[in-house]
């Protein structure tokens, strides 16, 4: 898949881009099922290796039939779909493009957002490179995948366009939480709510969030996080990594 100049001109501007119909119907299915088995205990072994994060407090009538999971991490390295989608030429070529045109591509990390519904918790402004620390800064991307359509009511994404300009901005840490959230004040958020199988790719500098759901419909997303391989990871061993081509 070929971005065109306006694409790559959008996404130098605003540092997010968003593309649509990277995943297929029948793919999104098959997501949805696979993160219901992990939910409700029926996966694999290999279920035992993914990370699991809860969201606080206790579970309502909404989702008392699940356990209320806030967040996946490593489901590609575990499971053989998972790892299918996040190594699909159409987004993998949109990641080629956004790094510089790179040969060959790693994914970083990959975690799945489940905000179910009136459940699902705020996640606070942020730089993805404020855990990453990849370098270059522009050696990596972000392509957050929308599983169910991401609506302003259910808790999309959204972003200070132009923030990635601003360099790796300080960040605290937020108490009894694993948030990092940057101190001072950077202009207004702007909601982008993408319908399911779209893809929002953002600079690993873009300062973004996602309000909490308060609507009755579930809002999951992963987030598959890439690097090229020119980049330097000192907060990830190359060798955990996968490589995605």
């Amino acid at each position: 898949m070929k971005l065109t100049q306006a694409q790559l001109n959008s996404y130098a501007k605003n540092g997010y881009l968003v593309v649509e119909n990277l995943v297929a119907p029948q793919e999104l299915q098959t997501l949805r099922e696979r993160i219901d088995e992990i939910q409700e205990g029926r996966a694999s072994a290999q279920s035992k290796n993914f990370v699991t994060n809860f969201e606080p407090g206790e579970g309502g009538t909404a989702v008392a039939a699940k356990p209320i999971l806030r967040k996946l991490s490593s489901l590609a390295p575990n499971d053989a779909f998972f790892r299918s989608i996040a190594t699909k030429a159409a987004i993998l070529d949109c990641v080629a493009q956004l790094t510089g045109n790179a040969a060959r591509i790693l994914l970083y990390s990959d975690q799945a957002f489940l905000k179910p519904a009136f459940h699902g918790t705020e996640k606070p402004l942020h730089q993805d490179n404020s855990y990453f620390k990849v370098e270059p800064m522009d050696g990596g991307v972000t392509c957050w995948m929308a599983i169910d359509d991401a609506t302003v009511e259910n808790g999309c994404m959204n972003y200070i366009p132009g923030s990635h300009k601003l360099g790796l901005v300080p960040h605290k840490a937020i108490k009894d939480t694993p948030h990092l959230t940057p101190e001072g004040t950077f202009g207004a958020e702007v909601p982008v709510p993408i319908p399911a199988g779209a893809c929002i790719f953002h600079h690993l500098l873009s300062l973004h969030s996602s309000k909490a759901n308060n609507s009755p419909k579930s809002r999951r997303a992963w987030a598959l996080h890439y690097v090229n391989a020119a980049a330097k990871c000192p907060a990830r061993d190359y060798a955990e990594m996968i490589p995605a081509r």
